[in-house]
């Protein structure tokens, strides 16, 4: 499968080097779960700090992990539930309920990266969706996460933006 949509790199909230995914393996409508793959060779935020040594081999960061799981929830939101930065949505996780980081993702081999929707509750201008994450590298699971995120549009993000009442803290809780 292709790199990720052109008009996902240019309407993110976030520049397209931060994005970090190289390719989508799999989009899976039915079953509301996704598979990408990012190459670890490449330069990284953080990957550059990393002091190598023979117990503590070059590997991504568990922050660079964190930051995965976000990229890959608006590739989620983005592929199956039709949200578009360039028409008003933004979205924010609000949860962390589980992180485990099992085992170093090594610098060298693919990371193959997992995104599934496990509840949604959905709205034409607010989408809460929890997800859960599965990285897996020359396949052993090296991290596995649950998280929840919201998706506004319109008023709610604007609300959302003005740390006013009506964002996230009316939401109605996690998905």
């Amino acid at each position: 499968m292709p790199a990720p949509d052109p008009r996902l790199l240019e309407s993110l909230p976030y520049r397209k080097e931060a994005f970090l995914i190289d390719e989508v393996l799999e989009v899976d409508e039915p079953a509301r779960r996704l598979r990408a793959r990012l190459r670890t060779t490449k330069p990284m935020p953080l990957l550059d700090l990393v002091r190598a040594s023979p117990v503590h081999p070059p590997h991504l960061p568990g922050g660079l992990l964190v930051h995965l799981t976000g990229m890959l929830g608006c590739l989620h939101a983005y592929r199956l539930h039709g949200v578009r930065f360039d028409e008003g949505w933004i979205g924010y996780g609000t949860r962390i309920h589980r992180a485990e980081f099992r085992k170093l993702v090594r610098v060298g081999p693919d990371l193959d990266l997992e995104c599934a929707e496990t509840r949604a509750r959905l709205s034409p201008d607010r989408q809460i969706v929890r997800y859960e994450f599965r990285f897996t590298q020359e396949g052993d699971l090296r991290y596995f996460g649950e998280q929840t995120a919201i998706w506004l549009r319109g008023a709610a993000a604007l609300a959302l933006a003005a740390g006013e009442a009506g964002g996230a803290g009316e939401a109605g809780g996690e998905a």
